[in-house]
């Protein structure tokens, strides 16, 4: 019993120096370390995990600064423009039509009257000689005469209008989400009824997508 405590003592004094400072040169160099042996107060945790933990638990500097992103969206710009359809002709041509109208004519005519001479009128011609003689009339008649004149009958116009009618456009727009990905909700102890009421439970992981407003 007493080589034991004494081999038990010399390895713990022997990692509490290693601990403090620096340990001699062992004399041997084949000779391994002394694993350390748990005391009545807990295992003794090693150097790295000590300063890790303890920068850990003492590190209170600020938070970074905040991470975000400028969400966008594609909206419509609706103009008009100009397109040429085609062209519009006025042209005038000449057709021609048969007409008919009545006309009245008069016309002359010779007419044969037969006149008995009475008595003093005889008594003059009985004294004449016989002779030859010719009389002659002339004889007319109305005939048609066609003359053309030009008259405006109506004026036609080619004017261009406008007007308005509603078209319908269709199209796809664009928009940028942003999705949200919390994992520490599940290391958030929930908060302890104070009513009665039964806790909820902590959602581990939880999505959220943010809309912008139009």
């Amino acid at each position: 019993m007493t080589a034991t405590s004494t081999s038990t003592s010399t390895a713990t004094e022997a990692y509490l120096r290693t601990l403090d400072t620096p340990a001699p040169a062992p004399v041997q160099a084949a000779e391994p370390m002394p694993r350390p042996v748990p005391t009545a107060a807990g295992p003794l945790a090693p150097d790295t995990d000590t300063d890790t933990d303890t920068e850990t638990d003492t590190d209170t500097s600020a938070p970074g600064a905040p991470v975000e992103f400028t969400c966008r969206e594609e909206r419509l710009d609706i103009s008009t423009e100009w397109h040429v359809l085609g062209t519009a002709r006025l042209r005038k041509y000449v057709t021609t039509e048969q007409v008919e109208r009545r006309v009245p004519v008069v016309r002359e005519r010779v007419r044969v009257e037969r006149v008995r001479v009475g008595d003093a009128e005889r008594a003059s011609l009985t004294e004449e000689e016989i002779a030859e003689a010719v009389e002659e009339v002339t004889v007319r008649e109305e005939r048609p005469v066609v003359r053309k004149y030009l008259a405006p009958i109506e004026r036609v116009r080619l004017v261009v209008e406008r007007f308005t009618e509603e078209e319908l456009v269709r199209d796809e727009l664009r928009r940028e989400n942003v999705e949200i990905h919390d994992t520490t909700a599940s290391a958030t102890p929930a908060p302890s009824p104070t009513n009665g009421s039964m806790p909820l439970a902590p959602e581990s992981t939880h999505s959220t997508s943010l809309r912008p407003m139009a």
